[in-house]
């Protein structure tokens, strides 16, 4: 039997949630983003080239994608609070091992183990937050969550290039480890899990049961193969960005990473402003201008003779139209299973990181075929034409008030 779902709690329970689960947002996102700058440096240290070392960043999202049906239903039959705090802990082991990484292999290896227990934090906070929130909230609760995870995002990609600069990149990997372990006794401390949740044994049967029940709704696997589409097209640009901004002017790991932290601050402008954005906007025109944004910031990005700092704008204005779209989907994803939300969250960014894993494969294909401004322009096509069709595909649930 599924788990049923609960009364919504008190505000002052349900702001102390959102809180703990931001942190442990925080300390993942901080360690999913923090390679993306350093992709020069590693290129220089382990004597490999660009492509070489941004597929790395593909192996952490594949093995984060593949974890995801496997963690679904361990969050849905062992509580989500337990598997969010068992998988911080890993992950900060796993960090401190790469701060130690001997060949380019073992750092790979190291990364690619990360992305499987990374995968199992945030989607169980979602599904967390989506429990306790009803629908008319959830997409405002998940947008406060969303700006402290996002200010970890915008911290890993820029503090990761600073601390390179100043100690060098295992420093690197030994902060994130920290970030980790603390966030995950922070959930231990804090939260309790809730006495009276119904969570099915966990079994393979019941694991398909489970992931029956999502595909019952005919609307997921239309979701899914969107937010596939969606994590190519925005995933693909970062590990590149380091690359393309050093061939333009010269420009380091520090500056790359304070652009790519960009997309971060775009975010919690969303954040911030969730509620006005829902409740004017609504969920279909957010899609629409979330994909139109995006597609003006990489044709933007497209023009060689811009300055590298004119970047954290653009990738402001990105970041900004990424969570205009992306935090839409997540609210549907957070209904499509009431029943088995864990697991459907689960499957949810199992779709969006199979298309963080594809994009890196894409633009470097597209790198190739295309060079620098034509490979950026055809993502930036990509991306507008996705926010346009969108609401036109996929009815959206009002969770506009």
């Amino acid at each position: 039997m599924a788990e049923a779902p609960q009364p919504r709690p008190a505000d002052g329970s349900l702001t102390a949630l959102i809180l703990v689960l931001g942190a442990c947002g925080f300390a993942s996102t901080f360690t999913m983003r923090i390679l993306d700058p350093l992709v020069p440096t590693l290129a220089g240290e382990f004597e490999r080239s660009v492509p070489q070392v941004a597929a790395v960043a593909t192996a952490f999202s594949f093995a984060y994608a593949v974890g995801q049906p496997f963690l679904g239903p361990v969050a849905d039959s062992l509580g989500k609070l337990r598997t969010i705090s068992t998988c911080l802990l890993l992950l900060a082991l796993l960090s401190a091992a790469a701060a130690f990484a001997w060949s380019f292999d073992a750092l790979t290896l190291m990364r690619t183990a990360a992305g499987i227990v990374a995968g199992g934090v945030i989607p169980a906070a979602m599904a967390a937050i989506g429990d306790r929130a009803p629908m008319a909230e959830r997409q405002v609760q998940l947008g406060r969550f969303l700006v402290l995870m996002i200010v970890g995002q915008m911290a890993g990609a820029a503090c990761s290039g600073l601390i390179a600069d100043h100690i060098g990149w295992r420093g690197v990997f030994l902060v994130a480890g920290a970030l980790s372990a603390l966030a995950g006794v922070l959930v231990i401390l804090v939260l309790k899990p809730r006495p009276d949740a119904l969570r099915p044994p966990l079994s393979f049967s019941g694991a398909i049961a489970n992931y029956a029940t999502v595909f019952a709704n005919p609307q997921t696997k239309l979701l899914y193969g969107l937010v596939i589409v969606e994590g190519a097209l925005i995933f693909g640009m970062p590990p590149f960005v380091a690359a393309i901004l050093q061939e333009r002017s010269g420009a380091g790991a520090s500056q790359a990473g304070l652009v790519i932290a960009g997309t971060g601050l775009g975010g919690i402008v969303y954040g911030i402003l969730t509620r006005i954005l829902v409740e004017r906007l609504g969920p279909a025109r957010m899609t629409t201008i979330g994909g139109t944004l995006m597609a003006l910031a990489y044709g933007l990005f497209a023009l060689p003779m811009l300055p590298w700092w004119s970047a954290i704008a653009i990738f402001t204005l990105s970041g900004f139209g990424f969570f205009l779209m992306h935090g839409t989907f997540q609210a549907q994803a957070t209904e499509l299973a009431p029943g088995a939300r864990g697991s459907a969250v689960a499957l949810f960014a199992c779709a969006l990181f199979c298309g963080h894993a594809l994009g890196p494969l894409l633009m470097g294909t597209a790198l190739h075929l295309l060079g620098t401004s034509g490979a950026i322009l055809l993502f930036a096509a990509g991306i507008g034409l996705l926010g346009f069709l969108v609401p036109r595909i996929l009815p959206l649930a009002g969770s506009r008030t």
